[in-house]
């Protein structure tokens, strides 16, 4: 059910959706969006304050998917013809759940890669920063969130616009909204895989339309018949390198205009992280494509419903995906109309309730220690990263923050850490916003008072050290604070990419683990300790940025966020009575 709205929540709201001149107008003060004034002019600007912004009408509702072939690739429709389970009694769990590939695929960030709202509007800031370097951007922006129209436009002497992506019907531009589509993974060949030429969308398709899987001894003839593609098996599909091709994202450093001044920014890196761990013998389809049930019962079915009869198969990879990002699935659910996309609201939902209990296996917290000293109470909580990479992975704006209480025996607070609003962000106890748009919080070893958390974050920086959530603005981390996997060694290849950035020789921050002091004041009146790990896909501070960028794209991923504001979700918890 949709969070209930509070009355601040709805007053901002009305003061977003007022229009004027058929343009969006707010105002921006210390980071902070303000509203206009009973839909007329705006309030005069406090002095310093950035001047009102004109920004666009938002971006109209994206295109349907029409099915669509070309000469290497086919929508998902196609593969929706024998793996999508429907009423089959085959492509089921032992309680009854759809698992079919094409009906868990559907609903995860992979099929929604290009139609990620969230995506599209900074991929249009990059192009409105930068326009003398559209066609770069588009190539960059496009090849791994949309690869096969990426892919097939090139083929053609063309390339993937942002307009095209959004707006247009072509073979190539239906294929392009698929997002990571089947037939784009499955004919990845084993060619360079793990190779940093491979890396950054690096991967080879050829015109062969061979369908590699992880089963010897295919079925040909069916999908030849219907579709003319050859299923060969191979077991490079299953490999960590086939990921890594698109989660390693090196890009180039360039100036204002866009022209590359040398040297690579790498934006994100799960799988060289992954090398750096004792998870080396764990591919990553083995936590995000489980072929394990919710009882960790390995998985036996047929992977197909036609031709009737085909014999199980082991293992049985769970397309659904399922990452960090269950914000993005829920905010997709309330805008399904806008995606273009026939998967329903429902789907999504559970999608992005599967998100959040994937999330609830990424870290353990515990409280290691509780000692006397003086008037104060030391308590040293620990934060442990379960996964195979560090916690959190990926895109940059990614955040974890350790939230921490101690109250007296009337439940009274001590102190407090780690408190957020109802819009998302990080605020003391008296409600004073920490991580305005601009500001870096630090590392802590030890916390005194509820002005300073614990926030675990890779935080990418311009050459000027500013905070920039562009990745083509970035030139390096000022904070990569972020939890390090089990085995994480300061001696392998790739450690002058990945280190760890601001945690200033913290002898507690170590592979796999952190722990943090808390000095509570009064100690002796101390009667319950709380602590719990909450994880952000997208910090309020984002946001703020995004809601003065005068692009369609901009203007309406800020309506659906403002609707839908990134609340943080608990991973995990622990409480201790004294």
């Amino acid at each position: 059910m949709p969070r209930r709205k509070s009355a601040k929540q709805q007053s901002i709201k009305h003061q977003y959706d007022c229009k004027y001149d058929d343009k969006y107008k707010i105002l921006v003060f210390a980071g902070i969006v303000m509203g206009l004034s009973a839909c007329g002019e705006t309030e005069p600007a406090p002095v310093g304050a950035t001047p009102p912004v004109n920004l666009p009408p938002p971006m109209d509702p994206l295109p349907p998917t029409d099915p669509t072939e070309t000469d290497r690739f086919a929508t998902s429709n196609y593969c929706n013809q024998c793996h999508l389970a429907g009423d089959a009694a085959v492509m089921h769990d032992a309680a009854g759940e759809d698992i079919s590939p094409a009906y868990l695929w559907r609903s995860s960030m992979m099929a929604f890669a290009a139609r990620d709202p969230y995506y599209l509007a900074v991929f249009s800031e990059e192009i409105l920063r930068r326009p003398d370097a559209q066609a770069d951007i588009e190539a960059i922006c496009t090849r791994c969130h949309a690869p096969a129209g990426s892919l097939e436009h090139e083929q053609t002497g063309g390339r993937l616009s942002f307009e095209s992506l959004t707006t247009g019907t072509s073979p190539e531009d239906n294929l392009a909204r698929d997002g990571i589509t089947c037939s784009l993974c499955h004919q990845i060949q084993d060619i360079g895989l793990g190779k940093t030429s491979s890396f950054a969308g690096g991967f080879t398709v050829g015109f062969e339309r061979q369908m590699f899987g992880p089963h010897q001894g295919p079925a040909v003839n069916p999908m030849q018949f219907f579709l003319n593609y050859t299923p060969v098996y191979s077991d490079h599909i299953a490999s960590s390198e086939i990921c890594a091709t698109c989660h390693t994202v090196i890009v180039p450093i360039t100036d204002a205009s866009g022209a590359p001044t040398g040297g690579d920014f790498l934006e994100q890196a799960p799988y060289l992280e992954w090398l750096n761990s004792d998870y080396g013998g764990v591919p990553c389809q083995a936590c995000h494509t489980p072929a394990r049930d919710e009882n960790d019962v390995p998985i036996t079915s047929p992977i197909s419903k036609y031709p009737e009869g085909l014999g199980t198969r082991q293992p049985f990879g769970k397309h659904g995906f399922s990452g960090g990002n269950s914000y993005m699935l829920g905010l997709l659910a309330e805008n399904i109309e806008w995606t273009g996309s026939n998967v329903s609201a429902a789907e999504l939902e559970t999608a992005a309730d599967r998100g959040e209990e994937h999330l609830r296996s990424a870290a353990e917290i515990a409280i290691a220690g509780v000692t006397p000293e003086g008037d104060h109470l030391l308590v040293d909580v620990e934060i442990t990263n379960k996964t195979g990479h560090k916690f959190p992975t990926g895109y940059p704006s990614r955040r974890a923050f350790i939230q921490f209480r101690a109250e007296d025996q009337n439940g009274n607070a001590l102190l407090e850490s780690g408190l957020f609003n109802e819009m998302g962000a990080l605020v003391d106890a008296a409600g004073k916003r920490l991580d305005p748009l601009g500001s870096v919080l630090p590392h802590h070893d030890v916390i005194t008072s509820s002005a300073e958390v614990q926030v675990y974050e890779a935080v990418a920086a311009d050459a000027n050290g500013k905070p920039t959530h562009l990745a083509l603005e970035a030139t390096h981390f000022v904070k990569d604070n972020r939890v390090l996997p089990s085995g994480f060694s300061d001696s392998h290849a790739w450690i002058d990419w990945i280190a760890p950035k601001g945690v200033g020789g913290d002898p507690s921050f170590t592979a796999s683990s952190d722990r943090i002091t808390y000095r509570v004041p009064s100690g002796g009146m101390v009667r319950r300790i709380e602590a719990k790990i909450f994880y952000q896909s997208i910090p309020p501070s984002t946001l703020d940025a995004l809601s003065v960028v005068p692009t369609p794209a901009a203007v309406r991923f800020s309506q659906m966020a403002r609707a839908k504001s990134p609340l943080p979700v608990q991973v995990a918890s622990i409480a201790l009575d004294l």
